[in-house]
């Protein structure tokens, strides 16, 4: 009797060491397959099963398969770049596209000139906020690919209304809202750059993803200019919704969820070297809030708040420049609309050749650093010399030109050219410093990015809103100036990341981990 009892025993040890051993196999061979997030729990056998196309088209959080980095083909990395640069490129273009027509618009709605500049201004301010927003959900939630959606669905309902306004009140909501939509949109694209490319690579990737924002701009009001000389202003706004629902279309059937969670291996290895955070295993983190303007408060940190002044002093500076053009180009060179916008194509060439350069060159530098360092990329590599001489040489010499061209009346052709060299050096030098600020600190890619992006935007709402009373006050030429000095300044301030970097990340880097 007690030998069947022990040989039932061990035949039941048995058994449970072999579901054991069943369950380590599972485990290991679904973590070779997929790493598993925090908050994941070990899939099933029938939890394995792959939804349906529309199924998973639908789901708000699918889940993300292994590390899109090595999983995804270099086609589809293209294809998703490309999807999410002409999503990032509304906002710019919208905010643009009508530049050409504010006379006839202030003229149509029988409205003052600075109602109607007060749209322009509006939309920079809500460019800024919104992204808080989508970037804070994205990173609370851990989702990418549904916002995108609702957020563009958001500016194509805008964009609609907004055809259809007839007072100056409608026209400043329906510019809010097309702001609230192209900007919650906008910021999540440095965040999937992050997600699918490796940091050698995202500086190349970030300068072609920010050709769609780049472009944006300066396509604005070429096409604007033609659609309302041929069509009325409101078309201006009907051509938005149009492009906006291809937009959505693209991304509902090419962009998957590529949301992925940063490891907590660099965290680890910063409690290792000492000033370590001593965290209790067993204590249970309390849940965080959703705060969408949590994002803002990482400007709090040295490392984000000097690379975000210099990025966003240089691009409110090219906004401005962008705003005073209109009335330059009609009052002093006798442009009508359509060849008013056609004044921006030199800009946008120069922001298309910058962007590309400086991304690649600035990818070049981390991967000659990090051959430097014995195989360790440091990301102060990524700011190289090519991003100095733009800064300091390039940026100013455009900011000059265009001031004194414009100012002394001379050809056309300088204060064009003078934008176009701006430009050029302001792509080299928002390529290499938001891929920067995009691993600054880990696990936190799209809240650094939309804390630089709202202190940028809310720059290039001031600017924007005073550049014409500065230059009626002290004319183009010191307007040139006063640019100049501010850009010369701002990447001084940069250079202490280029210094001081390493250190300060690391410092971010511990706060943010105590937070958690």
């Amino acid at each position: 009797m007690n030998q069947d009892k022990m040989n039932a025993n061990a035949s039941s040890s048995a058994s449970t060491i072999q579901e054991q051993e069943q369950g380590q196999d599972t485990v290991y061979t679904a973590s070779l397959s997929a790493p598993i997030a925090a908050h994941d729990t070990v899939p099933s056998a029938s939890s394995e099963k792959t939804p349906g196309f529309w199924r998973e088209k639908l789901m708000i959080r699918p889940k993300v398969k292994g590390d899109p980095r090595q999983e995804l083909s270099r086609f589809k990395k293209g294809v998703i770049l490309a999807v999410v640069s002409q999503a990032g490129c509304l906002g710019g273009f919208s905010s643009t596209i009508y530049f050409p027509s504010l006379v006839q618009i202030t003229s149509d709605l029988n409205s003052s000139e600075t109602v109607i500049n007060a749209s322009v201004s509006l939309f920079i301010l809500f460019m800024g906020i919104s992204p808080l927003v989508s970037s804070t959900l994205s990173d609370h939630f851990k989702i990418r690919r549904i916002l995108y959606l609702v957020f563009i669905i958001v500016f194509a309902l805008a964009s609609i209304g907004g055809g259809f306004t007839t007072s100056a009140v409608g026209l400043i909501l329906a510019r809010i809202f097309q702001a609230v939509g192209s900007g919650g949109a906008s910021i999540l694209g440095a965040g999937t750059v992050a997600d699918i490319y490796a940091p050698e690579e995202q500086g190349t990737s970030m300068g072609l993803m920010f050709l769609g924002q780049f472009l944006g701009p300066v396509l604005g009001p070429p096409i604007g200019g033609l659609l309302a000389q041929a069509f009325g202003w409101e078309s201006t706004f009907f051509f938005m919704a149009i492009v906006s629902a291809i937009v959505i279309v693209e991304l509902f059937f090419l962009l998957p969820e590529t949301y992925r969670q940063e490891d907590m291996d660099v965290l680890q290895e910063l409690e290792e070297k000492g000033d370590a955070l001593e965290i209790d295993e067993k204590t249970v983190a309390p849940k965080k809030r959703f705060n969408p303007f949590q994002s803002v408060l990482l400007l709090r940190h040295p490392v984000v708040l000097l690379a975000s002044i210099e990025t966003g002093m240089i691009f409110a500076l090219m906004f401005s420049i962008e705003t005073v053009v209109p009335r330059l180009f009609t009052h002093y060179y006798g442009l009508n609309e359509s060849q008013v916008g056609l004044t921006y194509l030199g800009a946008g060439a120069g922001s298309v050749i910058g962007s590309i350069l400086g991304g690649k060159l600035s990818d070049k530098n981390l991967m000659r650093g990090k051959e430097k360092n014995g195989g360790e990329l440091l990301l102060e590599d990524r700011l190289s010399f090519n991003m100095w001489f733009a800064g300091l040489a390039i940026v100013p010499l455009g900011s000059l030109l265009f001031g004194w061209g414009a100012e002394k009346v001379w050809s056309i052709a300088v204060p064009i050219l003078g934008f176009a060299i701006y430009n050029f050096g302001m792509g080299q030098v928002i390529s290499a410093g938001t891929a920067y600020l995009v691993n600054s600190i880990p696990g936190q890619g799209s809240s650094a990015t939309a804390a630089a992006n709202f202190l940028r935007m809310v720059l290039a709402c001031i600017f924007s809103l005073t550049a014409q009373s500065i230059v009626d006050g002290i004319g183009y030429g010191f307007f040139g100036v006063i640019w100049a000095v501010l850009n010369f300044v701002c990447m001084a301030l940069f250079y202490i990341v280029k210094i001081k970097g390493a250190s300060m990340r690391e410092s971010a880097a511990r706060k943010e981990q105590a937070l958690k």
